[in-house]
């Protein structure tokens, strides 16, 4: 039996060995636990919801007490109102009476018989129609309420309710039971039966 010629190649350990082996246990280095995380969400939890608990039980006390104190203090702020729309009505009519000097015109003339019934004052009618320049030109005395805000009324831009009743009354069909028969040169009421 013959022996074989191939050459027979052994794997062998590299040239100064192998590497060490590391055979220990990896643990890696501990941090803050999850415990503690989740105890200290449920404190802080409990803390807010404390705190909003008082929040709004104060504000609860609060809105209590505000409703007595506007209650208490309605009489004077419509009395302040009072006097501000008595104050801004009479600066209208002088500036009414500064504006007619000299002349024949009367802002109070009635063009209809109407009946004599009072009604509250419009916008209209309590608008501070002047500037303190222009109220010195007309022999007028400086005043201090010369800014329309003495008497503001928001609805200033957009109510239209006053034209659209004048409107109303120039037409030619209008309600029987009006008493708006016209009044003669004289202001005579020579309609009346």
């Amino acid at each position: 039996m013959s022996s074989s010629k191939l050459a027979i190649r052994q794997d062998m350990p590299p040239k100064g060995g192998y590497a060490p082996i590391h055979w220990k246990r990896y643990a890696p280095k501990r941090t803050i636990p999850g415990y503690f995380f989740f105890s200290a969400w449920v404190g802080g939890s409990i803390y807010c919801w404390s705190k909003m608990a008082l929040m709004r039980f104060e504000h609860r006390i609060n809105d209590h007490h505000e409703y007595f104190i506007r209650k208490n203090l309605y009489p004077f702020i419509w009395a302040e109102e009072d006097r501000r729309m008595v104050r801004a009505r009479k600066q209208h009519e002088e500036d009414l009476a500064l504006i007619g000097a000299g002349t024949d015109w009367d802002p109070y003339r009635r063009t209809l018989a109407q009946e004599e019934v009072w009604t509250a004052w419009s916008p209209r009618e309590m608008r501070v129609l002047l500037t303190d320049e222009e109220r010195v030109a007309l022999g007028g005395s400086p005043s201090r309420y010369s800014v329309n805000d003495l008497y503001q009324n928001y609805m200033w831009q957009i109510d239209c309710h006053e034209d659209e009743a004048k409107a109303w009354l120039d037409k030619p069909t209008r309600m029987v039971g009006l008493n708006d028969r016209e009044l003669g040169p004289d202001g005579s009421d020579y309609q009346k039966h």
